[in-house]
């Protein structure tokens, strides 16, 4: 039979048809789900839309579409929700590996500086290189095909950046004073809650026997002080992020002068520069002197010479290498440092 051209036009009409509703889903029946990090930036006007609030911990939700490929959470900032995968599988971070690797998951990418860190060399081997703690390479991110990025995030130009690369969760330097408190917040991020608490509990079990390895080896009493040059400013520092300060104030408990708790403690100032001749005024009855950033310091020099703990060989020289991190590992090992360096001295610090 032959058919006409009108026939043979309603056939292929209708075979055309039958091929769409075939391609109307993927192969598995299942719809196409994709996961990016909420930007509110727009609605807000705040470029820093995704930052998780200072001091606060995130709240998180799950969320999973009907016969969706991967679950995703919303993580609740000071700025709005943000987007995340529930089970990121490869994460970059910046500022926060510590973070990760206590709950043993490695991410892809880090900065060098947190790579080579004492206290995680012997946890980071495979960890991509991705450059600066406040600036990575955004060529080299891209390539680490990332699910996540978790950031301290200074720069917002770079933020905008990344969130083109991956959902983006931007938790700014000096979120977290306070061990518990961010072992507890990224527990609650990562869906390791129990873990977060197993993890707190050999903390605390350490913290406990290396204040138990002091106790009566220093007059009751006495005071200490955590201070020295940057640079060419010299710095006097309080119990956050700085040079050992949460392993020295608060895990430890050991007491800063009155000037240090007014000043800074209580006014949660993490370090204050001052002028030489105002030393003494912060000066304990033990100092932990820190020199870093390339800073020149007289030792000899008359004023210094002249503190207390000076004249009493009670100075304790910190490392930098060891007492600049301020993540919630490298305060564990701090706190068991530092009671290490009093026990050393106990026969002239009684």
């Amino acid at each position: 039979m032959r058919l006409n051209q009108r026939e043979w036009g309603a056939i292929l009409i209708a075979l055309f048809v039958v091929v769409l509703s075939g391609c109307g889903g993927s192969g598995n029946g299942e719809p196409v789900h994709s996961v990016s990090a909420t930007n509110t930036a727009a609605s807000t006007g705040s470029g820093d839309t995704e930052s998780v609030a200072q001091g606060t911990s995130p709240r998180t939700e799950e969320k999973s579409a009907p016969n969706a490929k991967q679950d995703t959470q919303i993580v609740s900032t000071k700025h709005g929700d943000v987007e995340i995968p529930a089970h990121p599988q490869r994460i970059i971070t910046q500022g926060y590996l510590a973070n990760f690797l206590a709950f043993g998951i490695k991410p892809v990418g880090a900065p060098y500086w947190e790579i080579d860190s004492p206290y995680m060399k012997h946890l980071s081997e495979g960890i991509e290189d991705i450059g600066q703690i406040d600036g990575g390479s955004v060529e080299k991110m891209l390539s680490l095909n990332s699910d996540l990025i978790v950031t301290v995030g200074g720069d917002e130009k770079l933020n905008e950046q990344y969130r083109k690369i991956a959902p983006t969760l931007v938790i700014p330097y000096g979120t977290y004073h306070e061990v518990h408190v961010e072992m507890r917040a990224f527990g609650e991020i990562l869906g390791k809650e129990k873990e977060a608490e197993e993890w707190l509990a050999v903390f605390d079990d350490k913290v406990k026997k290396a204040k138990a390895s002091i106790q009566g080896l220093v007059k009751e009493g006495s005071t200490y002080s955590i201070m020295g040059p940057f640079g060419k400013e010299f710095y006097i520092y309080g119990d956050g992020v700085n040079r050992g300060g949460q392993a020295i104030y608060q895990q430890l408990g050991l007491t800063p002068p009155d000037k240090v708790r007014k000043d800074l403690i209580e006014a949660k100032i993490d370090a204050l520069s001052i002028s030489e001749e105002k030393m003494a005024d912060y000066a304990g009855d033990y100092i932990f002197l820190d020199i870093s950033g390339g800073a020149e310091f007289d030792e000899n020099s008359p004023i210094w010479a002249s503190l207390d703990a000076v004249k009493n060989n009670r100075v304790f020289k910190l490392d930098g290498d060891r007492f600049w991190p301020y993540d919630p590992i490298a305060v564990q090992a701090q706190v068991e440092e530092v009671a290490a360096m009093i026990q050393e001295r106990q026969g002239t610090t009684k």
